[in-house]
């Protein structure tokens, strides 16, 4: 019988098939996780059964690294990997095992497995030195945030630390689907900004440490492909953890006032924030509404035309009635608040009072709910 070569898993999909039910079978099942997929398996299988037949050169980063890497980080044992790259070929090897193989062949089916080796635990490798570097950032990132221990938890750490970073505090929209989370947020920003980064952060939300002062411009690029809330202020590196709770101070402000996503300055919200501290200012504000707010149609005038700038025109346009009717609810507000409507300036007592009922959610949202 004359040497046959290799058939081709194009032409063989059987054979292909064959593979991938056994690596799948020898995967535990808790280490899979919902990540080592039939058709990523297939992939990779495809891709080394090319190479040992001799189709083509193998690309080892094409399929297998990136699914070697996604194994690792979820946990899949390196040696778990290593029995299934042994499984695949000696199944390869026993679809043939009634046929000649010529010298080229075994070449070819020793050097993808030398290959689809090397590939993998070069993949684990770099997942585990990922892993240890950003544990190290967690340590910086406690110790910073505490702001207790930091140069002797950054020297053990081997992290160089700097006299002045960014506190970035991140909210999450949990109710839009498939939003960028936190986790993944930071990745993006560490491949624009480039720079050392600590963090500890959850689905939820969290801290991020930037080094020095990057351009907030392209962390507000990153924000909008987001559905997140980041505000981001600038200090000095003692002054990490007071500048960490204003930030998420400042999140919970930005919640309750129903603002939309977006990269937020202190000074975009200080006023907001100063009116919302618990105080005698905010406890005569949070009634100067009572009487106006028994009509809920008052209240969306109120907000639509703060929102559009005491533009009486606008804000007919989204209250869909006439300026004159703006007009009269206008003066009903300022009558009821016992406000003088002749004195527009009093427009920043009624901004003040409108605010504080917002973040304390005594409008249950009743804007919303109306069909105006």
């Amino acid at each position: 019988m004359s040497p046959t070569q290799l058939e081709s898993p194009a032409s063989s999909p059987r054979a292909t098939q064959h593979i991938v039910d056994g690596v799948l079978s020898a995967i535990p099942a808790r280490s899979i996780q919902g990540n080592v997929l039939r058709e990523e398996i297939r992939a990779v299988v495809v891709e080394y059964l090319e190479h040992a037949d001799g189709a083509r050169k193998l690309d080892s980063r094409a399929a297998l690294y990136p699914a070697a890497a996604r194994w690792a980080a979820t946990g899949v044992p390196i040696e778990t990997v290593q029995h299934l790259v042994h499984t695949g070929f000696r199944l390869h090897l026993d679809d043939h095992a009634t046929k000649f193989l010529r010298h080229n062949n075994i070449n070819h089916v020793m050097d993808a497995m030398h290959t689809v080796n090397a590939t993998v635990s070069r993949a684990y490798l770099e997942v585990a030195s990922s892993a240890t570097q950003r544990s190290g950032h967690q340590a910086v990132a406690r110790a910073l945030l505490s702001g207790r221990h930091a140069i002797s938890v950054a020297r053990e750490c081997g992290i160089a630390l700097t006299d002045h970073y960014t506190v970035l505090a991140v909210a999450a929209d949990t109710s839009v689907r498939g939003a960028v989370s936190p986790g993944s947020f930071l990745e993006m920003l560490v491949g624009r900004v480039g720079q050392p980064m600590s963090a500890l952060h959850s689905d939820l939300g969290g801290t991020i440490l930037i080094q020095g002062c990057p351009d907030t411009e392209e962390i507000g690029d990153l924000v909008r492909q987001t559905a997140l809330v980041v505000v981001a202020i600038e200090v000095d590196r003692d002054r990490i953890p007071s500048a960490t709770e204003d930030g998420h101070e400042l999140l919970d402000v930005v919640r309750r006032l129903h603002r939309p996503p977006g990269l937020y300055h202190f000074d975009d919200l200080a006023i907001e924030y100063q009116l919302t501290r618990p105080g005698p200012g905010r406890d005569r504000l949070e009634t100067a509404l009572d009487a106006v707010a028994e009509d809920p149609e008052l209240v969306a005038t109120l907000r639509a035309h703060i929102n559009n700038g005491l533009n009486r025109r606008l804000t007919a346009r989204e209250m869909h009635i006439h300026q004159n009717t703006v007009d009269y609810r206008l003066k009903r507000i300022y009558r009821l608040a016992r406000l003088d409507s002749h004195d527009p300036g009093l427009i920043w007592k009624l901004r003040a009072a409108l605010t504080v009922r917002d973040y304390l959610g005594l409008e249950n949202n009743e804007e919303e709910a109306s069909p105006i």
